[in-house]
């Protein structure tokens, strides 16, 4: 997409709060009411919104247009893709037209969920909200001038292990790297994502839109205990499902650890290969997530063929 293209959200939950949208997007953000035909707003067990398809339901809302950075950045505050967006018509209640193609933002489906009290405009307590947000806004900039990622790590895998992947439907976890003798941490929210490549099949541990102070060698260097920091120990969290099976993970190394880098200040791709840790730095993100990784696929898998590794 062009840079100067307008990108509008709607939000139904927390970003309407003040405390939010003037904290998080830019000074003069143009927002407009507006209401979302043709889905009921419900909530989980977990307090949090999601949104259910339901022609004769409507949800109200506010839509702002924001900054494809903005975008990126609510990617990272709902956890994109366990909160999922799609584009969706959505009708400005106060100039009485609809405007076409704007994201929104539902969680993925785990439980039990009603239908939300129409009083109940925001999904959390106030207090715990204002303390999540202090936390994140603090992460975003002390990472404000490092590049954007995206990341696999990747793994070759038999057959049967590959369907096992294919057919989870919340492969959500959390993998944290420690040091015990820094008494650091490093946690980050992941998903497992299954593929092949002609007659080879694999997963990945897959991170989109990360703003990170780790690049692919680093993280590779970390897996395969070369960091001079020390050893780090790796622990996999399921976030829904608890019966997932790490063991994949927790028996092997990457073969691969590959990432997608955004640098404007470049006016034509590079790929840089250390190892078993791949790089393709690029000058801009695609606004769609799962083209870039697509794409990071392609070049990987060609780059690999031509120079036989």
């Amino acid at each position: 997409m062009e840079d100067n293209q307008k990108i509008y959200i709607f939000s139904y939950g927390t970003f309407q709060d003040p405390l939010f949208y003037e904290n998080l997007f830019h000074k003069d953000v143009i927002k407009h009411k507006a209401v979302l035909n043709g889905f009921a707003k419900c909530i989980d067990d977990s307090m949090y919104f999601l949104l259910k398809k339901d022609q004769l339901s409507s949800v109200e809302g506010t839509v702002f247009e924001i900054t494809k950075d903005e975008l990126f950045l609510v990617d990272r505050w709902e956890m994109f893709p366990q909160y999922g967006r799609f584009l969706a018509n959505v009708l400005l209640t106060d100039e009485n037209k609809v405007l076409e193609n704007v994201y929104v933002y539902s969680k993925l489906e785990f439980g039990k969920y009603y239908l939300a009290p129409t009083e109940m405009k925001y999904s959390n307590n106030p207090n715990a909200n204002e303390q999540n947000l202090k936390g994140f806004i603090e992460l975003e900039n002390e990472l404000k001038s490092f590049p954007l990622y995206d990341f696999i790590f990747m793994y070759e895998i038999k057959k049967e292990i590959y369907d096992y992947f294919e057919k989870l439907t919340h492969p959500y976890f959390a993998l944290t790297f420690s040091l015990k003798e820094r008494k650091e941490k490093i946690i980050l929210q992941t998903m497992t994502v299954a593929f092949k490549d002609k007659d080879k099949y694999y997963v990945g541990i897959l991170m989109l839109g990360r703003k990170d102070f780790l690049n692919a060698i680093n993280y590779y260097e970390i897996f395969y205990d070369l960091d001079n920091h020390g050893k780090f120990d790796i622990e996999f969290t399921p976030l829904y499902d608890t019966n997932m099976d790490f063991s994949i993970f927790k028996n092997n190394k990457p073969n691969y650890v590959i990432s997608l880098k955004e640098d404007s200040n470049i006016n034509e791709s590079i790929v840089g290969v250390h190892e078993k840790a791949f790089e393709i730095t690029i000058k801009n993100f695609d606004i769609d997530p799962w083209k870039r990784f697509n794409y990071l696929l392609s070049v990987f898998f060609d780059f690999k063929e031509k120079n036989k590794l």
